[in-house]
């Protein structure tokens, strides 16, 4: 009986699992690019478009559906989101159905991006306002960038975090 249960769950598992995947395919996302599908919309992913050479950090989420109007008219808004090049979307933001982000762009953490940004500049704040230039950003933390031991545009592995941490260990 063990057995059966045991095969039923599985079978189960694998179907959720093949439905979860075939929810993301035909991304359309450039080389270089560090993300999770935790970043991308569970809905409709493939309205996202970002560029290469971007990083999505932990817990920022991309949406290409907003569903504030569910409840009073049983309908969705949907739009597309496109990223440019050398994007960094930082931690928890949320970026809105309907936004352009330009090239060379960071976005702050926690921040929720509602229009549209022109390439090289910092957004941050709730909504998403311009701070300033991404290479002012640049020149002023300059003497704090620090190469790291790894290419960040390869996958991250566990054993390529452990070496980071030995060598920042030795450094500071």
């Amino acid at each position: 009986m063990f057995s059966l249960f045991k095969r039923v769950f599985l079978k189960f598992k694998n179907i959720q699992n093949e439905t979860k995947f075939n929810r993301y395919k035909n991304l359309n996302i450039g080389l270089g690019t560090q993300f999770s599908l935790e970043n991308l919309d569970g809905i409709a992913p493939q309205l996202i478009k970002i560029g290469r050479d971007c990083v999505l950090a932990p817990k920022c989420v991309l949406l290409t559906h907003d569903a504030c109007l569910l409840p009073t008219t049983g309908k969705y808004i949907f739009d597309r989101v496109e990223i440019g090049d050398r994007v960094f979307v930082g931690y928890g933001a949320v970026i809105m159905p309907g936004v352009t982000i330009g090239d060379d762009v960071i976005v702050g953490s926690n921040a929720v991006v509602t229009k549209n940004v022109p390439s090289g500049v910092v957004v941050v704040g709730v909504p998403a306002r311009i701070l300033g230039q991404t290479a002012e950003l640049a020149a002023a933390r300059d003497g704090l960038l620090q190469e790291p031991v790894f290419d960040w545009r390869e996958e991250i592995t566990s054993e390529i975090v452990v070496r980071q941490q030995d060598h920042l260990l030795k450094r500071f």
